[in-house]
């Protein structure tokens, strides 16, 4: 697996959040709910997830500068960092492996550290135009420099 660390710049999204553990069949609720609401709004790049330790989970639509948010929806901005990236080939089912992989395989021999924040999927193929075996899902986790002691 190859792992790039850039840049990634501050997303604005329309938000909708599960305040528990999530399980793929909620995931999946709340993404149909968001795209219900979000129909007819031009999207600003890939839709993504914020996926928060412990529990929680955000389905985002990116939104244009300026562009108002649908009823029922919250805004939110993730702020401007550093990210370890890897693509992530396939169903959703296995997302996880990969932030494992990241995490703990290229991680503690990279010269970066885990710093706060939740891990971000950026889905670049969208799953209702696609076969799951086609998917390609961008797992992102926010690091910094690693300080020399």
């Amino acid at each position: 697996m190859k792992v790039n660390v850039r840049e990634i710049e501050a997303l604005r999204s329309a938000a909708l959040r599960l305040d528990e553990a999530p399980s793929p069949e909620k995931t999946g609720l709340i993404w149909g709910r968001l795209y219900t609401r979000c129909a007819g709004t031009p999207a600003a790049g890939p839709a993504f997830g914020l996926l928060y330790e412990g529990e929680g989970y955000e389905a985002c639509w990116p939104l244009l500068p300026g562009q108002p948010i649908a009823d029922g929806l919250r805004e939110r901005t993730t702020e401007t960092g550093w990210y370890a990236a890897a693509i992530h080939e396939g169903g959703y089912d296995r997302l996880r492996e990969t932030f494992v992989e990241i995490l703990e395989k290229w991680l503690p021999h990279s010269g970066f550290r885990r710093r706060e924040g939740p891990l971000l999927e950026r889905y670049l193929i969208d799953p209702r135009d696609a076969a799951e075996a086609d998917l390609r899902t961008e797992a992102c986790v926010p690091v910094a420099p690693d300080p020399i002691e």
